[in-house]
């Protein structure tokens, strides 16, 4: 019996790892080590980087500096309601009269053979508004192009006739060149 349990005591007694035998123990210290100093490098960079600030000057195209106007950068969606017009300052109002919001150019009113619904788009309108647009607002003049876009349920003959009113008009040339955008 004696024999019995000094074996268990030797078999139970914690052994010394050999020399190059780690004992199947992970040392994570010197990885935590590393980890902390990356962490408080880019704690520290991101820190400095939205704290610096660097002045500089947008550049500018020929003929708009300092002092003169903003482009027009005229854009138009075709709505279910009408036309909305908009340029790179506001929304052109109502009746394309002033700075608004909502429909610049609404649907009016359609015979039976016109329309389903009783309303038509009103192309002739949307028109004189470029026109307008094109003689006030200074720099306009210089413009060539126009984004048009439409709202999915709008038919693409609206669509068709909205860019050849944008086009020109009696007077000559409004917007040559029309680009179509996705909506």
């Amino acid at each position: 019996m004696r024999f019995f349990r000094g074996k268990i005591r030797r078999l139970a007694a914690p052994k010394e790892p050999q020399p190059g035998e780690e004992a199947g123990e992970l040392n994570v210290v010197p990885f935590l080590d590393i980890l902390t100093n990356v962490m408080v490098f880019v704690l520290a960079s991101l820190a400095a980087a939205f704290t610096v600030s660097i002045v500089v000057e947008a550049p500018h195209r020929p003929g708009i500096g300092p002092g003169k106007t903003e482009p027009l950068t005229l854009t138009v969606i075709v709505g279910v309601d009408g036309y909305y017009v908009k340029g790179s300052a506001a929304g052109v109002g109502p009746g394309c009269s002033g700075v608004g919001g909502g429909v610049t150019v609404p649907r009016v009113a359609a015979g039976a053979s016109e329309s389903t619904d009783g309303l038509k788009f009103d192309a002739l309108a949307l028109k004189r508004c470029a026109r307008r647009l094109k003689d006030q607002v200074p720099g306009a003049d210089l413009e060539k192009q126009v984004i048009l876009t439409a709202s999915p349920n709008v038919p693409f003959e609206e669509v068709v006739r909205a860019m050849d009113a944008l086009r020109g008009d009696e007077k000559g040339t409004l917007f040559p060149d029309v680009i179509i955008a996705a909506r």
